[in-house]
Order: C-alpha cells, then structure tokens, then sequence
C-alpha cells in the first residue's frame, strides 16, 4: 500500500479513532488467540533494504540512502 492509498483509507473514517494495527499470521499470533493487535508508536522514512531469510520469511534492515529502497516505515508495539 503506498502513503496516500493509506491516507485516503484514513480519511474515510473518524479522525479522533485510536489507530491499531492487526494481525492474522500463524506465526504471529498467540497461541489460543485469532488475531494479535498492536499499536502505532511512530511513523518515519527509512531507507531499507529488503530481503528474505532461509525459511522465506521477510526481513529489512536500514541502510544508508544510495544503498537502499526508501519505505514508508510504521512501527508498531503490542505492548500498550
């Protein structure tokens, strides 16, 4: 999803709403539990470089900016 697809989701709704963020993945999720929540501590931009682990799993690091792929990063915490 790209910065203003995400904007324009937003706008649609109430802006005094708390953001959170979900998720569904197996490998994420708590045992016993369907979803996970997590909260939105900040928002930045990052230069990354994306790659995968030898299971397939996404992973990211940051970079320096002529080395890397600049992303819209949003950090998230399930601790709130």
């Amino acid at each position: 999803m790209k910065v203003k697809d995400l904007i324009n989701q937003l706008q649609k709704l109430d802006p005094n709403l708390q953001v959170l963020a979900a998720c569904e993945d197996e490998g994420v999720v708590v045992q016993g539990y369907v979803v996970r929540p997590f909260e939105v501590t900040e928002v930045s931009s990052v230069s990354v470089e994306i790659d995968s682990d030898d299971e397939g799993r996404r992973t990211m690091c940051s970079v320096p900016v002529e080395d890397g792929q600049k992303f819209a990063v949003i950090e998230i915490t399930s601790v709130f």
